[in-house]
Parts: C-alpha cells; sequence; structure tokens
C-alpha cells in the first residue's frame, strides 16, 4: 500500500552495516547506477528490475534529497513484466506451425530433428513478435531507509516483492539484511504532516493474538438448559 494511503503494510528490514560507515552521497550515487530501465512497447525483453523515484517510477535521482523527511529517505522499486498469456500463446504457435507446414507441403528433410528446431525457432520469434506487441504491468514498491540506525522499511508485505528486493539491494550495495516480522500500522499522517511527534515503537513489536483455538467452554449450571448455557458463553 502507498505511504500516501495513511496505512502501512511493511517488512522491516536491518542492515548489518553500521551507520558510521554509510554516506548519504553514496546511497543515491549507487541507486543511481542501478535504476530501471523500463519497458518500451517494442522492447523484446520480458522484465526489467531497477530503482526509481518513489512517486513517478522514473529513473530519476537527481532530487534525491528532496524526499529525505528527517532521518528517512523514501525511495523505490520498480518491476517492470510483460506476459503473454498461455492459451494465446499456444494457439498463435499452432497457427504459426501450420502455415509453414503449408509452405513446406508436408516434406520435411531430416525427420524428427528438423521439426524440433523447426519448432523451437518458431517458438522464439513468435515469442520475440509478441512481446513487441505487448504492454508491460509496472509494478512499484516505496521504501524507507532510516539514515541514523540504517533500519529499512519496504512497504509491501509480499514475498515475491522481498526477494526482488533483496535480490536488487545486494547487487547494488553487497550488504547482508536481516529480516524482522512483518507488520501493519496505522499512522497518524496529520501529525506527521504539522511536524508532530508520531512514535511508532509501541506497535513495531506486537504479537498478534491467536484466536484460532477453540475456547474452554463453560460447564452448564444446575437447572439451565444446553440452549441457555450456549447463550451465556464467552465469545472466545
Amino acid at each position: 500500500m502507498s505511504l500516501g494511503a495513511g496505512a502501512l503494510a511493511l517488512r522491516r528490514v536491518q542492515i548489518l552495516v553500521s551507520p558510521k560507515d554509510v554516506q548519504f552521497a553514496d546511497i543515491v550515487k549507487k541507486l543511481k547506477s542501478k535504476s530501471i530501465r523500463p519497458l518500451g512497447m517494442d522492447d523484446e525483453r520480458e522484465q526489467s528490475l531497477g530503482w526509481c523515484h518513489p512517486f513517478t517510477g522514473e529513473p530519476d535521482f537527481d532530487s534525491a534529497h528532496e524526499h529525505t523527511y528527517g532521518q528517512a529517505f523514501v525511495f523505490g522499486l520498480r518491476a517492470d513484466v510483460k506476459r503473454i498469456p498461455g492459451t494465446y500463446f499456444r494457439l498463435q504457435m499452432k497457427n504459426a506451425l501450420e502455415v509453414l507446414q503449408n509452405k513446406e507441403k508436408g516434406k520435411t528433410q531430416g525427420g524428427r530433428l528438423q521439426g524440433k528446431k523447426l519448432r523451437d525457432a518458431t517458438r522464439d520469434r513468435l515469442k520475440l513478435e509478441l512481446l513487441r506487441g505487448t504492454l508491460p504491468s509496472v509494478r512499484l514498491t516505496e521504501v524507507v531507509w532510516h539514515l541514523d540506525n540504517n533500519e529499512l522499511w519496504i512497504l509491501s508485505a509480499s514475498q515475491s516483492v522481498y526477494d526482488d528486493f533483496e535480490k536488487m539491494f545486494f547487487e547494488t550495495f553487497g550488504w547482508s539484511l536481516a529480516l524482522y516480522n512483518p507488520g501493519t500500522l496505522g499512522v497518524d499522517f496529520p501529525r506527521m504532516l504539522h511536524g508532530l511527534n508520531v512514535s511508532l515503537d509501541d506497535n513495531l513489536n506486537i504479537v498478534p493474538a491467536d484466536f484460532r483455538g477453540d475456547a474452554p467452554k463453560r460447564p452448564a449450571l444446575p437447572g439451565r438448559t444446553s440452549e441457555s448455557a450456549l447463550a451465556e458463553a464467552d465469545l472466545f
């Protein structure tokens, strides 16, 4: 969920490097070196992953200092993916092979090996042609880097998002990470906008109660029917 929506579904990560060894200018420089190369309409790549502007998704870090709030630096992770529906691809593949077979008039030399090579070559060429006509889906994830303690907030609870983040972060910085338990927070953004203190420490380490187990049943008192005992039973 977006940072501006007022609630955070996040994963907390600790960078296993002292904050004294991290300079803001170096962070921006390395993020810029691994910034997103967006997929275009005619692009034959299936996916692209990289760092970006936290709100626009553009590979722009020239104004990175404007996205620092106190000791928090906000940036983005963007993933562009092109997907060809499997059923559609199989139908197009079938049609392409039929056209080629008609051109060759069913005469293929070399037996199965030639047929397999033909199918593989047709599949690769068809895939590239379909990718050039496919619009990419764009996923933008905001990341908050607390510069005073090197703690990161990845504003997504998705495992695939975290896997992409961990991969990109190691490629960019080469630092190890320690993952805290994920959580969900309600944040008072009006207080933040007015410069008032907002404490999240009490909420970050809450362990939710488990209500999945069966609660002990209260025995029925003498003279009470099972229906009346059920009506007075505890909710949990």
